[in-house]
């Protein structure tokens, strides 16, 4: 185990396997807004799932303090840390969850997503996922709190297992942003360049998209990293039989300049995902000033409240059918779509969801009604 800065005694300590320029999506990205405004009772500790060996530089983190970096393989030490409250990120951390680390502590169990396919069944919510399930349950039963990320997948986790609803709580996601965004007027020129930013999985909808503009003028801009290499080769053997290979353009992983680049490139940002837990992507488009179109299920509908651009991604035609809108609607309609954005990214402010957050710790720790 590394330390950087990291002290004998805390409140509240996160385990995560995304922080700093460790990030690989909404988990992530929630993980280093809760540091941004985190105090000094509370410390973080990022768990290296990969290789042992793997060496890390410091540097990456680009935090100063609160931090202990060791891997999965460590996990025991997890039990001799000072704390009041251990706070777990990703079901892959249930091994960690053991009768010696709760002694004398308190379990959160922070759910992003509830691991299940998309659509899923009722009878059967994590198809042959047993190992997930198990995982997840677990965490679940120890668990003294359970946090969702959205209204969407409190009911869904209470629907599932109603055994549990009495300790959910919902804190929406957050995001900082200095002032109010300025609009992006990409649109006043072009309306045929979309993009398309996020995990390749098939519940993210990007074939869905491709196929979605095959017969208009427009462009689709992909930023993602290679997840699924059966879903991409998928994807591609449509873009060559579509013969859309100039129309469809992939840009890898975008960080950092690059993602804000991309998004500043762009006439409108599409989220065409099945289910999104919260979907903090749209939020990001909402910084940028991004017109979005996006599906309507999931924490995107609260995200999007009042929103125009929206569709139902299991009917058939909506994508088309919202994107067609966009590209023959008025000026004066889209900027009015604008404002909405720019209205509901004032209610998911990153501040205010850590101190909620921190509420929560404190109600726990004095043995509150939380």
């Amino acid at each position: 185990m590394f330390k950087i800065g990291f002290k004998d005694k805390y409140k509240v300590i996160h385990v995560n396997n995304e922080i700093g320029s460790a990030l690989v999506g909404g988990a992530g990205t929630y993980m280093n807004e809760i540091y941004k405004y985190h105090n000094e009772d509370t410390g973080f500790v990022y768990m290296n799932m990969g290789n042992p060996l793997d060496d890390f530089d410091a540097d990456e983190y680009k935090q100063s303090g609160d931090i202990a970096i060791m891997h999965m393989q460590e996990n025991s030490k997890l039990e001799h840390l000072d704390c009041d409250i251990i706070v777990i990120q990703f079901y892959e951390f249930a091994f960690c969850v053991t009768d010696e680390l709760l002694k004398g502590k308190k379990l959160a169990y922070v759910i992003h997503s509830v691991p299940t396919p998309e659509p899923y069944i009722s009878e059967n919510p994590f198809g042959c996922n047993y190992d997930i399930r198990s995982k997840f349950e677990h965490l679940c039963e120890k668990a003294d709190v359970l946090v969702c990320v959205s209204n969407a997948e409190k009911n869904k986790l209470s629907t599932i297992y109603p055994q549990y609803a009495s300790k959910i709580r919902v804190v929406h996601n957050g995001i900082s942003y200095d002032g109010i965004p300025k609009l992006n007027k990409n649109h006043k020129k072009s309306r045929k360049k979309f993009g398309y930013i996020g995990r390749t999985d098939y519940r993210k909808g990007i074939l869905e998209t491709i196929k979605a503009i095959k017969d208009m003028d427009a462009e689709l801009h992909i930023a993602c990293p290679k997840n699924d290499s059966a879903y991409l080769e998928k994807i591609l053997l449509y873009i060559e039989a579509a013969n859309m290979q100039d129309r469809v353009k992939f840009y890898g992983w975008c960080v950092g300049e690059r993602k804000k680049h991309f998004f500043d490139s762009l006439d409108a940002l599409i989220i065409p995902s099945l289910y999104e837990p919260f979907g903090y992507v749209a939020l990001e488009g909402m910084c940028h000033g991004l017109p979005i179109i996006s599906s309507n299920n999931g924490g995107l509908d609260e995200i999007l409240e009042g929103y125009k651009y929206k569709y139902n991604p299991y009917l058939e035609g909506g994508l088309e059918n919202a994107i067609r809108s966009f590209k023959d609607d008025s000026e004066e309609i889209i900027y009015e779509q604008q404002q909405i954005l720019l209205k509901n990214l004032t209610r998911f402010n990153a501040r205010e969801m850590a101190e909620k957050y921190d509420e929560i710790w404190e109600n726990l720790i004095n043995g509150d009604c939380i």
